[in-house]
Parts: structure tokens; sequence; C-alpha cells
């Protein structure tokens, strides 16, 4: 199978290339840690697995924990004292936005559309059923000059005078506007 030619990275970026989010928020504990769990938000993690995956001692890695608990990035389960687990809150915006920054700094680096794709999708999943929700249930009926049409009456009157507008008079009369 044919080796994939990866494009080159310039000079002056070699240096941010193994660090998180691309050394935008340096090299610390806290940020390796959150690039794991943004890079993996349906894992549960253990202490001892962090400490494996950033290189960092247990007090830091306890630390980190702690801080990220406390600020809502993460879920504490102490059903076993001696082994904790910490899973990521799904429920919090800071990991959709989190996980939107790693995409752009793909993204910019590769000049790709990886962000665009996943807010699209964010949209479509979440914001879209919000929004029509609302605009259903405040825009159902309209009133001007004494007269009154649905949401329904006036996509049917829109569809019509696109397939003939000559027959528009009709569908009026019929909906009893």
């Amino acid at each position: 199978m044919p080796e994939e030619i990866l494009p080159k990275l310039p000079k002056e970026l070699e240096r941010y290339a193994n660090k998180p989010y691309g050394g935008l928020f340096g090299n610390s504990v806290q940020i390796k840690v959150v690039e794991e769990i943004v890079a993996d938000p349906y894992s549960d993690y253990r202490p001892k697995a962090l400490e494996e995956m950033t290189g960092a001692s247990a007090p830091s890695i306890r630390r980190v924990l702690n801080d990220l608990t406390t600020l809502g990035l993460l879920i504490k389960d102490s059903s076993d004292a001696q082994h904790p687990v910490y899973r990521p809150n799904l429920q919090s915006k800071k990991i959709v936005a989190l996980t939107f920054l790693a995409y752009a700094l793909i993204d910019d680096r590769d000049g790709l559309e990886c962000m665009d794709n996943a807010v699209l999708d964010y949209y479509l999943r979440v914001l879209r059923p919000r929004i029509e929700v609302s605009a259903v249930a405040t825009a159902t009926k309209y009133q001007c000059l004494g007269r009154s049409w649905t949401d329904v009456s006036y996509i049917d009157i829109s569809q019509a005078i696109k397939q003939q507008p000559t027959d528009v008079k009709l569908i009026v009369a019929a909906k009893g506007v």
C-alpha cells in the first residue's frame, strides 16, 4: 500500500507540533489533561492512566483533576474511594468549545474545514431543534388587515405560486384568507 504523503509543517510551527492545542496555552499538566479529555470525551479516566499519558506526577494529576472537577469539565465518580473515576461532563459547553478550538487549530494548520463541519453538526443536532420549536410556537398565526393565515397556508400559497401562479386566488379562497 502506498505511503500517505503529508504536507510539510513550516519550520516556525515545528516547535508547537507536539504541544497541546499547538502550544496556544503552553505545555502545563492541566492543558495536557484537557487535551486528552477533549480527544476522547466518551472515556473514563483514572489518575494513574493520566499520569502515564501525560508523564506528570501523581500529586500534579490529583490537583488538576480537582481543578477540572471544580470547573465543571469533569465529573468524579467516588464509588470506589481508592480508585476514583473521572468522566468528562458532556453537558458542559466548555467541552464543546474546546473541541471546536481543537478543530480550528487543525484547520488553520492544514487548510481543512473540520471546525465548520463540527459547528454545522452541533447546529443540526442541538440548536436547530430548539430554534424550530420556538419558531413554530411563536409564529403559527399571522394577521394583517383583518385577514389571518397560518404557516401551513402560507407555505401552500408560496408553493402554488411556484407551480402555477394563476391558481393562487383559488387557493387563497379555499384557505379562507
